[in-house]
């Protein structure tokens, strides 16, 4: 309440007291707008959009993997039977592999085919198989997801957080404008209460003309005029900058709002933090599967069925099914296979089994100790960042904390200097109506007054400031 109370005290002087001209613009329709002109933030929200469009594809679902294929069909013309016999040597096939963890596959295939139409004769073989791998120990990989979390957050973050220091950028050079017109202003009056004082003691002959006293005060005047004149000077800097910075010209601002000043203290709110942790994650993902590759044992199973029929549909067809599984470390490798062919005219069907392995003694077992050990040190190294991340937050949060009190003793003291020079004008009006104040004390109550909006309007700035750092800092 006593907030606002001030606010709408400070309008209310910016009505009376002239001064419209200074502030005539929303500070949001400042803000906006500028953000909008900027071509730095437009390239910063293509660049956001293009790292999210990414990680948005990185995500999309894998789906049935489906490979069709055929060989090459040749036709050859035999004199002999005047036609074409035809023949297709890698035959039709089809795969599915499917979106699991195990690689499941799936192949059909119509095998070698050959056609002679003389004879109504073909010869084909098809086959079906299929395959899948069980894995056991560490076989989750989430390096995916956790880049894809870390592209997300960075790009976000970077967009808003620049965001954010564009705005406290403008707030600054609006700052500045403020602080450079309230002091033309002052100056403007200390040059004419000089001029003022100066006819006034030579038209009563208080000092005359060509004394020291005279000269000493015509030496003040014009040292307040040079002042004067740096102060334009350096207006015309900031009224470059501003429009350089927003994309438009300077008309004035009014309507600025109050801050909002709640901060909780939560690292994990920090995307610094966040980043940090999930390097962390990730060096932990590679090291577990690095060690994965030395732990882990995998099961392959397969099988598959093959008919032939090598003359005609009538000829000496067979059937052959397939049984295999693979059992494989990282130092060894172990099969077995089950067989058998049955023919189809002899009604006969002979099995065959063949086991097979191999074993090594993993030569490379140091070069994998020091890969091993290098990605145990990232992990040290990773986690140590992020307790630094954390440190530094920690400060800057306690740092923010402070300016954020300091402020808020700040603006509640402004408050009341300007209700007390709100009634030093009253009292200083409702003399000058009983004759016993002159009209310059009340031109000067008034401009005292006048110069407290200017630094209403500053501090609301600065208050809006560190708003955006503590947005910022929750980033």
């Amino acid at each position: 309440m006593h907030n606002r109370r001030i606010r709408g005290m400070v309008l209310v002087l910016v009505l009376i007291l002239g001064i419209t001209s200074a502030f005539s613009q929303s500070l949001e329709d400042i803000v906006s707008k500028a953000l909008g002109e900027s071509s730095q933030m437009q390239d910063l929200e293509i660049t956001k959009n293009n790292a999210l469009l990414t990680q948005r594809i990185s995500d999309a679902e894998e789906e049935v993997g489906i490979t069709v294929s055929s060989g090459e069909v040749s036709a050859t013309y035999n004199p002999s039977s005047a036609s074409y016999e035809f023949e297709n040597l890698g035959g039709v096939s089809t795969s599915f592999v499917l979106p699991n963890d195990g690689d499941t596959t799936i192949s059909v295939s119509t095998g070698k085919m050959s056609y002679l139409p003389n004879g109504s004769a073909f010869a084909i073989s098809p086959t079906v198989s299929a395959s899948h791998t069980l894995t056991y120990g560490y076989t989750t990989d989430n390096r995916q997801s956790l880049a894809n979390r870390q592209t997300e957050l960075l790009a976000t973050s970077s967009y808003e957080s620049s965001k954010l220091n564009f705005t406290n950028t403008i707030y600054t050079q609006i700052s500045s404008l403020l602080e450079n017109e309230k002091a033309i202003k002052q100056t403007e009056k200390q040059i004419a209460d000089l001029q003022r004082d100066l006819q006034q003691n030579l038209t009563l002959k208080l000092i005359r003309e060509g004394s020291l006293t005279h000269e000493t005060q015509k030496q003040a005047i014009a040292s307040q005029e040079a002042t004067l004149s740096g102060l334009k000077a350096s207006r015309e800097l900031l009224l470059k900058q501003y429009a350089s910075l927003t994309g438009t010209s300077w008309e004035g601002v009014d309507s600025i709002p109050e801050p909002v000043l709640d901060f909780s203290n939560n690292s994990e709110e920090n995307s610094t933090v966040l980043l940090q942790s999930l390097a962390v994650s990730m060096a932990k993902e590679d090291l577990a599967l690095k060690m994965a590759e030395f732990e882990n044992k995998s099961l392959k199973l397969g099988g598959s069925l093959n008919f032939e029929a090598p003359n005609s549909i009538t000829g000496n067809e067979t059937i052959t099914p397939e049984f295999a599984a693979t059992l494989a470390g990282k130092q060894f490798s172990l099969t077995g296979k089950v067989e058998g062919t049955y023919d189809f005219t002899a009604k006969d069907f002979t099995p065959t089994v063949s086991v097979s392995g191999s074993w090594n003694n993993n030569p490379a077992s140091t070069a994998d100790s020091l890969t091993v050990q290098k990605l145990q040190n990232e992990v040290l190294l990773a986690e140590i960042a992020y307790a630094d991340a954390k440190n530094d937050y920690q400060q800057s949060a306690t740092s923010l904390e402070n300016r954020i009190a300091s402020w808020n003793l700040s603006y509640m003291l402004l408050g009341q200097t300007m209700d007390y020079h709100k009634q030093v004008l009253e009292q200083q009006q409702d003399l000058a109506k009983r004759g016993l104040a002159t009209q310059r004390e009340v031109d000067d109550a008034a401009f005292t007054s006048q110069m407290d909006a200017y630094d209403m309007a500053t501090t609301l700035l600065e208050g809006l400031q560190l708003e955006n750092e503590i947005r910022i800092l929750q980033i």
